[in-house]
């Protein structure tokens, strides 16, 4: 292992050296590929996980891949026994406390009526044990029914998450056999609503591993789990996922994340041609920088932009005991000039 490494840095620092790259691209270029390699080769190994989580109360979801639905990498597309988790080993070995049930809090403390919320006149959020009829005066609602517990943010009661559901109602929006990428999918609820509406498959990324596995109960709840999928943020890299990647993203993830070169290049290179990004967890003031920085790849939709006040979203004061403010939702279909240039991303992560 250390002397193909060495083996491989020669070869780049040639190659860089050859053609003329800048000092500062070559480490971050290097750096990057000897990551990529390193977490290839520690997840190119499944173990079973379950009885694993939650002192196996939990059998785990079955590893079902539909042609449709888009993915990890070859080496962790193995093809699993029944009652297997498709999230990799190092993911659930980096679990800490799974969600344990609640009958009103969620996440980081979201509150939930028993009777559940009603988002965009087409969703009932409930809770997993709710007994309420899933109509609203005679109309029919989508149900997201979620296992409320610490584990996995996300019940409607944030105005960035209604903001995200109001936008997948719209005609434009999903039609049926999209493949959605959810960047911070917390308790999945987005995910849920994609594929209520019509959407073929999702894939979940989240930084907390606990997340991952809330969004795998979620979907299973949901009569979804053969159609998602759960990566840790550190599974995901550019080009990561089958061709021709997702049709909509959703990152519903505050700005210092959304900013980061990384990020940019991970959603980015992820996507079909043509795809939505939406992107909310973002204060109205901080529009400015997110359009600067997605500009060279999007084209923003104005008619999508939105904005919307704690104090006008159903159960936010009760929930977090204050005015959380205002934030938006930017939209932007992704160009098809599109791509990324290795260089210039490489000097952005150095600055």
């Amino acid at each position: 292992q250390n002397s193909r490494q060495k083996s491989r840095r020669e070869e780049l620092g040639q190659y860089c050296q050859g053609n003329r790259v800048p000092f500062s691209s070559t480490i971050i270029v290097v750096l990057t590929i000897l990551s990529i390699q390193q977490q290839t080769d520690a997840f190119s190994t499944h173990r079973s996980i379950s009885g694993r989580v939650a002192g196996g109360t939990w059998s785990g979801i079955p590893r079902t891949l539909s042609p449709n639905q888009f993915n990890t990498p070859r080496s962790r597309l193995q093809e699993s026994e029944g009652g297997e988790s498709k999230l990799t080993d190092w993911v659930v070995e980096n679990l800490g406390e799974v969600t344990s049930e609640s009958s009103t809090r969620a996440g980081d403390n979201d509150w939930l009526p028993p009777g559940g919320l009603i988002i965009a006149n087409k969703f009932r959020v409930l809770p997993s044990t709710a007994t309420t009829e899933n109509d609203n005066d005679g109309e029919l609602l989508y149900p997201i029914r979620l296992l409320l517990g610490q584990n996995g943010w996300g019940t409607g009661v944030h105005p960035t998450t209604t903001l995200c559901l109001k936008w997948l109602t719209l005609d434009h929006v999903v039609q049926g056999g999209e493949r959605i990428l959810d960047y911070g999918c917390g308790s999945g609820i987005l995910g849920i609503a994609g594929l209520n509406l019509g959407a073929s498959s999702v894939v979940g990324v989240d930084v907390e591993a606990e997340a991952l596995i809330t969004s795998e109960r979620n979907m299973e709840l949901n009569e979804f789990a053969d159609r998602f999928e759960g990566l840790h943020t550190r599974e995901v890299v550019p080009y990561c996922l089958r061709r021709p990647g997702a049709d909509i993203c959703l990152a519903n993830i505050l700005i210092g994340q959304l900013v980061r070169p990384s990020m940019i290049s991970a959603i980015v290179t992820n996507l079909a041609p043509g795809a939505l990004l939406c992107l909310s967890g973002i204060r109205p003031h901080e529009v400015g920088s997110l359009k600067t920085v997605y500009g060279d790849f999007f084209d923003w939709i104005d008619d999508d932009y939105e904005e919307m006040a704690a104090v006008d979203t159903v159960g936010s004061l009760e929930s977090y005991g204050f005015d959380v403010g205002d934030w938006a939702r930017l939209v932007g279909r992704l160009k098809s000039t599109g791509g990324i240039d290795i260089e210039t991303m490489s000097e952005g992560a150095v600055s």
